[in-house]
C-alpha cells in the first residue's frame, strides 16, 4: 500500500499563517537521507512510549495503539511502501504522521515530554553505537587476515625504505605486522568512540528536560545505553562522539591510503616485489597491457573525502551557540558518508590481501642495487675493529661510491676493490655483503631478526584475542 496520501501539515504551524516556499521546504528537508534511521527512531519512539504508560502520562490503551502502529509502519518502510515527502521534513514527522493516520489521537500523544532535539540525537547515537560494533568486526576479520599473511611470510626477505630510498633489509613478516599494529591502534581507538556514544540524551526533550515525570534511566536501560547525559543542554548539542568517529575514520584511512600506496609502487613494474589479483584490478581502454591497481588507488582516494567530512564537521559546530541550532542537520550528511567509506575500505583491503602475490627475488635484487648492507658493514667495523663510527660510515660510502662508480653492487666488488678502500689490516667477510644475513645482525624486541618476528607476532595473535573477547 502507498502513503502518498500521507498529510503533510506542518506540525509545528500553530503560530504560521502561510506556509514555508519551496525552496525553503527544498533546504529543509532531510528525509532524503534521514530514512536511513527508521529503525532507530522506532526503537526510540517503542522506549518512549512505554516510558510513558509506565509513569501514568499516558494510558495502556494507548501505549499498545502506538505499538502496534509503529510495528506496522516499520513493516511498511521495509517493504518500500511509505512515500517520502519533502514537505514533512524528516524521519521523525513522517513516523509521527503516519502513526496518527493509522490510529488517531493516540498517535499525536507520542511525542509527549519529547522534542526533535533529543530525538534526533537519540536516534544518531543508536545508529553509531551499531556501526561501530558491525565495523570492529570488520577490522577484526582484516586484523586477523594481516597477522595469517605475515605469519605465512614472516622470514622472507623484504626492502625497508626511508626517504622512498632503499634503507635495509627486513623480512616480509614485519614489514606486514607494521600495518597489524596500525590498524590494532585504530580499533582500540573504535572501542574509545563506543564508550562517548554509549550515552542517551533521551528525554532532554528541546534542552531543558521535560515538563513530565519521565524517567530517563528507563528508556536507557530498554534501548541499551550504559547511562545519561547528566546536562539536558548538553545532550542536545554534543557532537563530540561524531567527531571522535570522524577522526577514527580520518586516521584509518591515512593508514588505509599509505598501505594502498606501498602497494601500488611496489606492483608497478620498476619495484614488482607484489601483484594484486584480477578480482581487484581492472584494464585500460585503450591499452590491452595495462593491469591498474584502481581499487588501491580508490582507497587511497577517498582518505581526502573522509577528512573532508571531518572538517566539515569541525567548521560546522565552530562558533555554534548553545544549544541545538538547525546547522547540526548537515552531521548526517557527513557521518553516513564515512560509515560507507569505511564498510568499503575495510572489505577492499580484506580483498587486495587475499589475492596478493610477493616476490622476494626482486626485493633482493632491489636491495643489493640500493646498496642495503651499507650500515651492516660499518657497524661490523666499530664492533670487530673498535673504530669511531663515523670513520667506519666513511669508509663505507667510500665502497658505496667505488661500486656507483664500476656500474655495480657491494656483493660483486673483488677483494682487490675492497682492499683499496678499507684501511690496512681490515677484512671484512664474504657473509657482510649478502643481503639476506643482514636481518639476523638486528636485536632487540621489535626488530627484524627471525626470533624477534616469531615473538611478535605470537605477541599479536595474543592482543588480538583479548580485545575481540
Amino acid at each position: 500500500m502507498q502513503h502518498s496520501e500521507q498529510s503533510d501539515k506542518k506540525i509545528w504551524g500553530g503560530r504560521f499563517t502561510e506556509k514555508p516556499s519551496s525552496i525553503a521546504e527544498e533546504i529543509s528537508e532531510s528525509i532524503s537521507y534521514d530514512h536511513q534511521l527508521y529503525r532507530e527512531d522506532i526503537a526510540g519512539s517503542r522506549a518512549h512510549a512505554r516510558m510513558l504508560a509506565a509513569q501514568n502520562i499516558i494510558t495502556p490503551e494507548a501505549l499498545q495503539n502506538i505499538l502496534n502502529g509503529l510495528k506496522q509502519i516499520e513493516s511498511e518502510i521495509e517493504a518500500g511502501q511509505m512515500t517520502f515527502l519533502a514537505s514533512l521534513e524528516d524521519i521523525h514527522m513522517h513516523i509521527e504522521s503516519r502513526l496518527t493516520q493509522l490510529i488517531g489521537d493516540d498517535g499525536k500523544r507520542l511525542h509527549t515530554g519529547r522534542s526533535r532535539n533529543d530525538q534526533v540525537a537519540t536516534d544518531t547515537h543508536l545508529y553509531l553505537k551499531k556501526v561501530i560494533k558491525q565495523q570492529s568486526d570488520l577490522l577484526h576479520s582484516l586484523l586477523q587476515c594481516i597477522l595469517d599473511l605475515a605469519e605465512k611470510n614472516r622470514h622472507e626477505l623484504w626492502a625497508g625504505y626511508t626517504h622512498t630510498q632503499i634503507a635495509q633489509p627486513v623480512r616480509l613478516g614485519h614489514w606486514l605486522m607494521v600495518w597489524f599494529w596500525g590498524f590494532l591502534r585504530d580499533a582500540r581507538l573504535l572501542k574509545l568512540v563506543f564508550e562517548e556514544t554509549d550515552i542517551s540524551p533521551l528525554g532532554a526533550a528541546a534542552m531543558a528536560g521535560a515538563n513530565y515525570p519521565i524517567d530517563r534511566e528507563m528508556t536507557a536501560h530498554d534501548l541499551g545505553f550504559s547511562e545519561v547525559y547528566q546536562n539536558s543542554m548538553d545532550a542536545v548539542s554534543d557532537r563530540d562522539y561524531q567527531l571522535s568517529y570522524h577522526f577514527f575514520v580520518t586516521r584509518l584511512f591515512l593508514r588505509t591510503s599509505r598501505l594502498c600506496e606501498d602497494l601500488i609502487l611496489y606492483s608497478t613494474a620498476e619495484f614488482g616485489y607484489v601483484k594484486m589479483g584480477d578480482a581487484v584490478t581492472t584494464g585500460s581502454s585503450i591499452m590491452p597491457q595495462k593491469k591498474n591497481p584502481d581499487i588501491a588507488e580508490l582507497l587511497r582516494g577517498k582518505s581526502g573525502r573522509v577528512t573532508g567530512n571531518f572538517m566539515a564537521l569541525l567548521v560546522n559546530l565552530k562558533s555554534l551557540p548553545m544549544t541545538y541550532n538547525r546547522d547540526l542537520q548537515e552531521d548526517k550528511v557527513y557521518l553516513f558518508d564515512s560509515v560507507e567509506q569505511v564498510n568499503q575500505a575495510l572489505l577492499g583491503l580484506n580483498e587486495i590481501l587475499k589475492n596478493i602475490q610477493f616476490f622476494p627475488e626482486k626485493v633482493k635484487l632491489n636491495l643489493n642495487r640500493g646498496f642495503a648492507q651499507a650500515t651492516d658493514i660499518a657497524d661490523y667495523l666499530v664492533k670487530e675493529y673498535k673504530l669511531p663510527f663515523r670513520e667506519t660510515h666513511e669508509i663505507a660510502g667510500r665502497l658505496v661510491a667505488l661500486a656507483e662508480s664500476q656500474q655495480t653492487t657491494l656483493d660483486k666488488l673483488s677483494p682487490v676493490d675492497i682492499k683499496s678502500v678499507v684501511p690496512e689490516g681490515i677484512v671484512l667477510p664474504a657473509d657482510l655483503f649478502e643481503v639476506e644475513k643482514s636481518p639476523e645482525r638486528k636485536n632487540g624486541t621489535g626488530s627484524v631478526n627471525k626470533e624477534a618476528i616469531n615473538k611478535q607476532i605470537l605477541s599479536a595473535r595474543e592482543k588480538l584475542k583479548s580485545m575481540f573477547t
